[in-house]
């Protein structure tokens, strides 16, 4: 099977929210503590460019100016040929004001432009138990770093209650709601077709934050895991018999279960905005330094310095792996799902139930591969 697929596959999310420090070394010069992308071909420094210049541009487009309980929710667009990705037609499905963004991939050797992959709005969405929630929906590119970048952006300025978010995994499956994430990047190209992360001689995996401690090496989500994970199931049951192309919804989403970490397949682009989010919500302040060239270039950018300064430590935040197939009217059964996993977190929240770190004892789909 070809790798690439098979990642698809695994994965397949004037303001100065998350700015560079003003501390911070210039940001033409390289550092110890990034994801370092393989700048060394003329194709992979343009699509480099085209990616920076996006981040740095990028302002948030969401905004905490009411009193309700505030929600981030991510899915992903187009990979290479494939242009519907069912997470981020599921997350407009359930924020209609968030366009999904049907594009086309580029001719070999061109650069595969961010800005046309991006779409991002806020909308008050109203749930049985939480009542009128305003939701940050965000459709990101399948692009290292580039996701999670932008997905800071906007949790800094919107300072959510919770984030969701969601990406695809095999065609029919009970929905994965993920226990943790990990600091590691496998080392294949992401949705640009070009840009693949550096790894160190010896090494199968590229650190995401290299300079986080061993304690780091894993980190666990947090989240109220038996209300959501029985919100979801309900919500599954009650849209079961829902049919899209002769095929029933339960049977398509087969129900929900926790999964463990690390996994050896999960180390792709749904762990790379995953980790990035949950560690810098784990220490404010800090800044990150994502996207770092192989190649520097005097008087271009080599990195982007990212960090939240809000502290969101206690934030409940999860990652949730989809079916890929999910088409027509399995979307809005899926969207319902989706809300009624939010709603069931914010229930718990309401209720002081304190969300918790994810534990490999509750896994029931086993970690495998590597452990730290």
């Amino acid at each position: 099977m070809n790798p690439l697929r098979l990642a698809l596959g695994l994965c397949a999310l004037s303001a100065l929210s998350c700015a560079p420090d003003a501390g911070d070394a210039p940001a033409d010069l390289p550092t110890d503590d990034a994801v370092t992308l393989d700048t060394s071909s003329a194709a992979a420094r343009a699509q480099y460019d085209a990616d920076v210049a996006f981040a740095t541009a990028y302002r948030p487009r969401c905004t905490a100016r009411s009193g309700r309980p505030r929600v981030l929710v991510t899915g992903f667009g187009r990979f290479l040929d494939n242009p519907s990705n069912a997470t981020g037609l599921v997350v407009h499905a359930l924020v209609p004001a968030v366009p999904y963004p049907f594009t086309e991939r580029p001719p070999a050797g061109a650069v595969d432009p961010p800005a046309p992959q991006t779409s991002v709005a806020m909308a008050t969405v109203d749930l049985p138990s939480a009542g009128a929630v305003d939701v940050c929906a965000m459709i990101v590119p399948v692009h290292w770093d580039l996701a999670a970048i932008l997905a800071l952006k906007e949790l800094e300025a919107f300072a959510p209650e919770l984030v969701v978010m969601n990406g695809i995994a095999n065609p029919t499956q009970p929905l994965w709601i993920e226990l943790g994430s990990v600091n590691r990047a496998m080392t294949l190209r992401d949705g640009s077709d070009v840009l693949t992360p550096v790894v160190a001689p010896g090494q199968r995996f590229a650190p995401i934050v290299p300079s986080a401690s061993a304690a780091d090496a894993t980190r666990g989500l947090l989240l109220s895991w038996d209300a959501v994970r029985s919100a979801a199931r309900s919500a599954v049951t009650a849209r079961g018999a829902v049919a899209e192309g002769g095929r029933r919804f339960d049977a398509v989403v087969q129900g929900a279960v926790f999964a463990g970490y690390p996994r050896g397949g999960n180390t792709y682009l749904c762990n790379n905005i995953t980790y990035a989010v949950n560690y810098a919500l784990a220490y404010p302040g800090r800044t990150l330094t994502l996207m770092q060239a192989s190649v520097t270039r005097r008087g271009a950018t080599n990195r982007v310095p990212v960090r939240v300064t809000r502290d969101l430590r206690t934030t409940a935040r999860v990652f949730v792996h989809w079916p890929s197939t999910l088409t027509g009217v399995h979307l809005d059964a899926a969207a319902d799902v989706m809300a009624a996993i939010v709603d069931a977190q914010l229930a718990a929240t309401r209720r002081g139930a304190r969300a918790t770190a994810g534990s490999n004892a509750r896994a029931e789909v086993a970690a495998t591969g590597d452990t730290f």
